[in-house]
């Protein structure tokens, strides 16, 4: 199959003030935009989709060692061989464990068929079904993993319009908390599995709800337009919010009591939720504001600070940040070369000290 070099600048360096040292390239197919690239928790393994944007998408994993980036994976899913070749495959919306063991855990379905959860351990074999038809049927959607290794959630259509369910790994228990006929999605669970946001869809409009056992919910934040995608940093919530209506998206942050808004018209990514930096204080994104496509930004999640970095792409987004085990805090992005290009890009850079 052909395929395109796509460049991914790495800063190189012991210190922040280092300059480029070298690149990584990571190699993906030459028709279809990079999208939503996400990073194992210890930066060694990158994820990311790629979209030939005729109803196919394909999921990869490429190893990053130092300054190297090795050659994309694609992991299909069991009895799958497609690579672009039929309309309607899809294996997207990776998210990682790293307890017990490193894995990745994504959406894949064939053509005309049902979307199930998928796990693959890096580098060691092709993609299995995490959860069977005879434990749950059904469409599966929106895999979270607790970093404890503890809890898992995700989405089903088995018994409804799609209802969050809890899998308790150690006793193999999975059940609906809360069932409802309203469209429930996004669920992420808070830094100790305690708690659970989600967001639920009803009348045209997404709002988002924690949960904390039982069957009781309480709502996070209302408003007009959606609230979506969330994710947790310590005991407040991070998510993107359309309230201002008119195709504006802006990055909002509530813990319950009250919200603020930290920053306005950023690039809505493919899928995920807004990436947050390693110890959890900085939100980055990427602008819709064309004067503003080739940066990417970073605010702080109390509202106080917005640094932006260079990029030599436009239209740049979907950023996602990592603390490698080096200790350096690496950005994947995606962006095109140039105004008119056809395909998005990935790109890798060093902000270490940048933010």
């Amino acid at each position: 199959m052909k395929r395109r070099i796509l460049a991914a600048a790495l800063l190189l360096g012991l210190g922040a003030s280092v300059g480029v040292a070298g690149a990584a390239e990571v190699a993906a197919p030459d028709t279809g935009h990079v999208q939503n690239p996400v990073w194992a928790p210890d930066g060694s393994w990158l994820a990311f989709e790629v979209n030939n944007m005729s109803n196919s998408v394909e999921l990869f994993l490429a190893e990053v060692n130092g300054t190297a980036a090795g050659s994309p994976q694609a992991l299909r899913i069991p009895g799958s061989s497609s690579s672009f070749g039929t309309g309607g495959y899809l294996a997207a919306s990776p998210t990682w464990a790293s307890k017990p063991n490193l894995m990745v855990i994504f959406e894949g379905s064939s053509p005309g068929g049902t979307m199930r959860l998928y796990y693959a351990t890096p580098g060691a074999g092709a993609p299995n079904e995490l959860i069977n038809s005879t434990q749950i049927a059904g469409n599966l959607a929106a895999p979270s993993m607790s970093d404890n290794g503890e809890r898992f959630a995700f989405v089903t259509d088995a018994t409804g319009a799609g209802d969050v369910y809890v899998w308790e790994l150690a006793s193999s228990d999975m059940h609906n908390t809360f069932a409802s006929d309203f469209s429930e999605h996004n669920p992420r669970w808070n830094a100790d599995a305690s708690k659970l946001v989600f967001s639920r869809k009803n009348n045209g409009t997404e709002d988002l709800f924690t949960w904390e056992g039982g069957a009781k919910l309480k709502p996070l934040v209302g408003g007009n337009g959606d609230q979506t995608r969330p994710i947790w940093t310590g005991d407040q919530v991070v998510y993107f919010s359309s309230e201002r209506g008119d195709g504006h998206w802006d990055i909002a942050v509530a813990d319950g009591s009250g919200r603020k808004v930290v920053a306005r018209d950023v690039r809505l990514p493919a899928r995920s939720a807004p990436a947050l930096s390693p110890d959890g204080q900085w939100v980055a994104y990427g602008s819709s504001e064309p004067d503003k496509s080739g940066q990417i930004y970073l605010s702080r999640v109390d509202g106080s600070k917005t640094v932006s970095i260079d990029t030599p792409h436009v239209a740049v987004g979907e950023p996602n940040l990592v603390k490698n085990a080096a200790g350096r805090t690496m950005l994947a992005y995606t962006g095109l070369p140039s105004k008119g290009s056809d395909w998005r890009q990935l790109h890798i850079e060093d902000v270490t000290g940048k933010f």
